[in-house]
């Protein structure tokens, strides 16, 4: 019975060719702008409460000035701090501040490894000649770092061979890997816990052996398949800088930590040669974390006190990160908001549009569902017929309006700057906006609700 329907069906398509294609690309048009408005919309809000909600912005950061000449305000006061370097014990700023609940050091660090190519290394980064001799800078001596060609004859006295057969030692495949020294608060301020091993105790931060804690993604890469992480713990590895032994792995984080390693601060600040060394090639950031957000110009303006008290004005740099942070997110959050309007709008146009359209080809088919109608077909078989026809516009239209949001999404997830990306969201919001679409497309099928197959049969 409902064979010859289907064909007229799709003879119509067919025949319509031109229109059938408009009403698809309308659906396309009106799927593809809400798919990626709605999509940028949820990830901006999952980017903007990831960024609020993230230690980095709930934390105080002060550092000292890189270069004197950026000083807006000359310093007149303590001129013997006019090279002012920050140190472990000026985290107790901490103590006279209720509000901070964490004060951390985290300073970038490298570790150039050593592997099978280790002797190209060596060439690539040996330094000039005489870098072991001292030389003298403004009246003060500064002993130069070891020949790294040196320090590999002392790693590699028993032979690379003899290494590469002790399990107690593992050799990374990267040439250098990044990673931080770090106080041991940092791992309290970011809820970052071990997964294998242990966190550093107060004890390593006052040996002279070399501990690493490993990222979980880089810990990954020095084991086998069948290898569990914990397997790396007590093992050394083997570095330009020295073995490097490995007590722990840190649990997944999904930040670039899972990349990196982690070894304990020291200011060493018993060796006049070491300050001038870390005068010469870094400032030492001193971050301190609040629980609530709201304090945080507080406690800012407080830690700015204090650092001025004893360093002397315009000596140190005390920042808070989350204010650039929220003028991103109203920036994002206004444009997606706008973007979003926007598609519904498109969306609602589409649909309007492709309601008029079918209701035009249904009342053209007025005839034709009379003659069904007297051949013995239902009312529910013809909504069916016309439904099937809606359905199959709308489900091409669909998948057009997924493949035309995808690259629109990664634009714009592109220029708002945007790390997260949740492209199901794509397929959630085009399903959304089809199921809406289709409740357009019953006003015109419902017209033939109430008909008698004479009215229908009649030519108008």
């Amino acid at each position: 019975m409902l064979s010859e329907p289907f064909k007229i069906i799709f003879r119509r398509f067919v025949n319509r060719l031109t229109e059938s294609g408009l009403l698809i690309i309308s659906v396309a048009l009106g799927v593809g702008a809400l798919a990626a408005g709605g999509t940028l919309f949820i990830n901006v809000i999952n980017e903007n409460n990831q960024v609020l909600n993230s230690p980095s912005y709930k934390e105080i950061v002060v550092s000292t000035r890189e270069e004197s000449d950026s000083m807006e305000v000359p310093v007149k006061e303590k001129l013997l701090n006019e090279d002012a370097i920050l140190a472990q014990s000026d985290l107790d700023a901490a103590e006279m501040i209720p509000s901070i609940s964490y004060s951390y050091i985290m300073n970038s660090t490298r570790l150039r490894m050593i592997n099978e190519d280790f002797q190209e290394q060596a060439n690539n980064f040996a330094p000039p000649e005489q870098n072991n001799e001292s030389s003298s800078e403004n009246g003060e001596e500064v002993v130069q770092p070891n020949n790294p060609q040196d320090r590999l004859d002392e790693l590699l006295e028993d032979g690379f061979d003899s290494i590469l057969s002790d399990n107690s030692i593992v050799l990374s495949d990267e040439d250098e890997i990044s990673g931080y020294n770090v106080t041991s608060q940092f791992f309290d301020a970011w809820d970052i816990k071990a997964a294998a091993g242990s966190l550093f105790s107060s004890v390593d931060y006052n040996q002279t052996n070399s501990l690493v804690i490993l990222g979980s993604e880089f810990a990954k890469t020095l084991i086998e398949d069948d290898e569990d992480v914990s397997s790396l713990i007590g093992k050394r590895m083997l570095a330009l800088q020295g073995y490097q032994t490995i007590v722990g792995v840190l649990e997944e984080t999904d930040t670039s930590y899972d990349y990196q390693f982690f070894s304990p601060y020291s200011d060493n600040t018993s060796s006049g040669e070491f300050s001038q060394i870390r005068r010469l090639s870094q400032n030492t950031q001193l971050r301190f974390s609040v629980s609530d957000s709201e304090d945080l110009d507080t406690v800012s303006q407080m830690l700015d006190q204090w650092f001025t008290s004893e360093y002397g004005e315009g000596q140190i740099i005390v920042t808070n990160p989350r204010v650039e942070a929220e003028q991103t997110v109203e920036r994002n959050s206004g444009i997606s908001i706008l973007l979003l309007v926007l598609a519904l709008s498109g969306l609602f146009i589409s649909s309007v549009n492709i309601s008029h359209i079918l209701l035009s080809r249904t009342l053209r088919m007025k005839k034709h569902v009379g003659i069904l109608m007297a051949l013995g077909a239902t009312k529910k078989n013809i909504n069916l017929l016309f439904s099937i026809e809606a359905l199959m516009i709308i489900v091409i239209g669909t998948v057009l309006g997924v493949l035309i949001a995808i690259p629109i999404n990664t634009q714009m997830q592109s220029a708002l700057e945007l790390t997260i990306s949740s492209n199901y969201m794509i397929l959630i919001s085009a399903l959304a906006s089809a199921i809406l679409i289709y409740c357009f497309t019953i006003i015109p099928i419902r017209r033939f609700d109430r008909i008698k197959p004479a009215d229908a049969m009649r030519i108008q």
